[in-house]
């Protein structure tokens, strides 16, 4: 399946994001990743509550972060987000950039399952309307 660039956030670092050395503890990356993940799944009509009514979550099973460059308190940064596998699993993929600039500060990606809620069961699907959202969502030449 094609990858699709369907969005992008950005973010200004909060003080509470930094370590004691004055740059953004590496953990509160995937903070980031996070908040365009959401950003996506909301641009597609799908957001994380209404998965939730519809009885799946899409739980994380691996995750992998690239550190370019460190970020830092007040920095102004663009997370692009984008899907490149949505029939079995959800591979998200992750840019975080300087919109100054557009370079390239960190790299990374999500894996997400579907997980019945109600049955506490994994699903080996990614549910039907969520794809179908996924693929309304590709650019004309996707």
């Amino acid at each position: 399946m094609t990858k699709i660039a369907l969005t992008h956030v950005d973010i200004v670092i909060p003080f509470h994001d930094n370590d004691p050395m004055g740059i953004v503890w590496h953990g509160n990356y995937f903070k980031y990743f996070e908040i365009a993940r959401d950003a996506l799944l909301e641009r597609i009509g799908m957001p994380i509550p209404k998965m939730a009514e519809e009885g799946f979550g899409i739980p994380v099973i691996e995750s992998h972060c690239k550190y370019r460059q460190a970020l830092f308190f007040m920095q102004k940064i663009r997370v692009f987000a984008h899907v490149e596998e949505w029939a079995n699993r959800l591979y998200f993929k992750f840019e975080v950039r300087d919109p100054r600039n557009n370079a390239v500060l960190t790299t990374g990606y999500t894996i997400h399952v579907a997980y019945d809620l109600k049955k506490h069961e994994m699903l080996f699907e990614i549910p039907k309307n969520l794809q179908e959202k996924i693929k309304n969502a590709l650019p004309e030449n996707g």
